[in-house]
């Protein structure tokens, strides 16, 4: 699926220059920049009890057992159990 993002003018300048640093196109920059930050996202709902580990490797587009090393790899506590809402 593509999708037509809107950028503000004063926000290509940094993804121009991180493109041009990992000499990359910007439409790669831009998708590992989303990745990073989606992976952030996710983690960070996960630690705080809001998805559960099912649903944080659906998001993340991987295996339960993947996203546990993803979690290990970034410090986070990996629960067991239900989760209580």
């Amino acid at each position: 699926m593509e999708m037509l993002l809107k950028i503000e003018e004063r926000e290509i300048y940094p993804l121009v220059e991180i493109a041009k640093i990992e000499r990359t196109e910007i439409s790669e920059t831009i998708a590992s920049l989303l990745h990073e930050l989606i992976e952030k996202k996710v983690v960070g709902m996960y630690s705080d009890g809001m998805i559960s580990l099912w649903k944080a490797a659906e998001i993340m587009g991987v295996s339960s057992w993947e996203m546990i090393d993803l979690l290990a790899e970034r410090g986070a506590r990996i629960q067991i159990g239900r989760m209580e809402h």
